[in-house]
């Protein structure tokens, strides 16, 4: 998981969903990087964001996912908008 969020946000996330790993605190350029060191060994990235700072990862991901209660820069950076805010649901529309 790789978030903006202080680490104490977002440890407690990480824990609700599952994750292992997480990388708290990131700049707009953190996760550009961090995306890019994940596609360079050949992974296929997804994001999730919903701010005007998710924009340029959502981008840069291979499949970009905003959230519809986003901002606008997120939606248009996205390939795919989640139309209820809810990433566990199915209500998802391409861009």
């Amino acid at each position: 998981m790789l978030t903006g969020d202080n680490r104490i946000t977002a440890e407690v996330i990480a824990a609700e969903a599952g994750v292992d790993d997480f990388i708290a605190e990131a700049t707009p350029e953190d996760k550009i990087a961090v995306i890019q060191a994940e596609q360079s060994q050949g992974k296929l990235v997804a994001m999730t964001g919903d701010g005007t700072n998710d924009a340029p990862a959502l981008a840069q991901a291979n499949v970009g996912v905003a959230m519809n209660s986003g901002t606008q820069a997120a939606k248009e950076a996205a390939n795919m908008e989640d139309l209820d805010s809810d990433p566990a649901s199915t209500s998802v529309s391409t861009c």
